[in-house]
């Protein structure tokens, strides 16, 4: 995720090695943390970040290796999405890990606490409305194709017309529909007030919260909903598609281009593992 949010390199460092700063922060502006509350999922989290930069981050320095040495040819649609297998595993790994302190804020959180974040996700909702939402179809369109756009420049360097082309055919076709995700956003937003409410009014054992926030993680990232499922792997494949067309369409230079951009990103990783 913050190879993807962050602008390069040194981003990528600096956001890591600071990123227990950026989590309290984060989810301060959810649920208005208190003194000892802050005091203890800090600690958490800096436990919690030693593990990941000691167990984890090696493995990703080692998908993107193995990265490199597959964008030097053509790709089937099928190996991207193994690739993208891969990463979400990455991240159910990561939220594992992360359940024992998600357990220990949950059980914390006071009423007004739950009020807030219900506020916040209130204020969440009607922004994507308005991003995703309101614009017209055309517009969104434009919006996606632009993004779209952006990341494979950042992997490849200039792109020609011809690709430009195939990108913009591809977002005309794609079946992303925003109504449904943000259906199933509100899904899961209801599915955690209910959950910590519920963790609230049961004052439950460390074992129960544990599993009761174990729960809660699974159906995050694996939402019970048949039809979203449904929806999400269709998309899924149709993104492996349209990534392997877009990739086979490359030039020499650009796929040197891309294991530069996966290199970095390689040596970045392996530098916070050294750092220990």
């Amino acid at each position: 995720m913050l190879a993807a949010a962050l602008p390069g390199c040194t981003g990528i460092k600096l956001g890591y090695n600071n990123g227990v700063d950026l989590a309290v922060w984060w989810l301060d502006g959810y649920v208005d943390l208190d003194s000892t509350q802050t005091r203890q999922l800090r600690e958490d989290l800096v436990v919690l970040q030693r593990q990941h930069r000691q167990q984890q981050l090696p493995s990703y320095a080692e998908w993107l290796n193995q990265a490199q040495t597959l964008v030097t040819g053509d790709l089937a649609p099928e190996q991207i999405c193994s690739m993208g297998n891969q990463v979400r595993g990455f991240v159910d790994e990561l939220l594992l890990s992360g359940e024992s302190a998600a357990a220990t804020l949950a059980l914390s959180l006071t009423p007004a606490q739950l009020a807030q974040l219900e506020r916040k996700y209130a204020k969440n909702n009607a922004e994507f409305r308005k991003e995703w939402l309101a614009p017209e179809p055309a517009e969104m369109r434009a919006k996606r194709y632009d993004k779209a756009l952006e990341r494979a420049e950042m992997v490849y360097g200039r792109v020609t017309p011809a690709q430009k082309a195939l990108i913009r055919q591809q977002v005309e076709q794609s079946s992303f529909d925003p109504q449904l995700l943000h259906a199933e956003r509100q899904r899961r937003q209801t599915d955690i007030l209910q959950t910590l409410h519920q963790l609230q009014r049961a004052a439950p054992g460390a074992a129960d919260s544990l599993q009761a926030v174990r729960g809660l993680l699974q159906r995050a990232t694996h939402s019970p909903q048949a039809a979203y499922r449904s929806y999400a792997a269709a998309l899924a494949q149709q993104d492996c598609q349209g990534m392997a067309a877009v990739h086979n369409s490359t030039t020499a230079k650009q796929r040197e281009a891309a294991v530069r951009w996966l290199g970095s990103y390689e040596k970045s990783l392996q530098e916070l593992v050294a750092q220990r």
